[in-house]
């Protein structure tokens, strides 16, 4: 029906929604130091103009890396400036799927470890896991990503996966 630069406008049985052209699965890195602070970030997010709080995350096959595992540790560092020795996949499903086809795979990052700066436009936050949920409804105009609260549950030691 469209085709725009980065996304086209898809119709099936009647239903419209939006599909992105390259990277089509998203990830999102539950993070954790030592010392039990959830590592999110924070970035202006023009669709809804605001300043969103989310988990480290990117998109599967952007620039080519087609592995969702690597996409997780790469997002993990450019973003956040942390390094892991491993990722865990925990679960997968739609974002919004009454308007996009996108997935999103949460994964698990562990033994993680501050090597560099992060990306210039985001800020980095680390909040310690006991007060995450306080410090979440102080955030005032920013808007809090709904995997933030469905990525707290992965945040437990053994959540239950899917």
């Amino acid at each position: 029906m469209y085709e725009g630069k980065h996304v086209l406008v898809l119709e099936r049985d009647g239903w419209e929604y939006v599909e992105r052209k390259k990277g089509k699965e998203a990830v999102a890195v539950i993070a954790m130091t030592d010392d039990d602070k959830l590592i999110l970030v924070e970035q202006y997010r023009r669709p809804v103009d605001a300043r969103v709080i989310d988990w480290p995350a990117g998109l599967v096959g952007d620039d080519g890396e087609n592995d969702p595992e690597a996409t997780a540790r790469k997002e993990l560092e450019e973003e956040t400036g942390y390094t892991c020795e491993e990722v865990e996949f925990l679960a997968k499903g739609p974002t919004s799927p009454g308007i996009t086809s996108e997935l999103v795979s949460f994964y698990r990052a562990r033994s993680v470890e501050k090597k560099g700066e992060g990306e210039d436009e985001i800020t980095v936050h680390t909040v310690a896991k006991a007060e995450i949920r306080e410090w979440l409804a102080k955030r005032g105009k920013v808007m809090i990503d709904v995997k933030v609260w469905a990525g707290l549950y992965f945040a437990s030691p053994e959540p239950v996966s899917g």
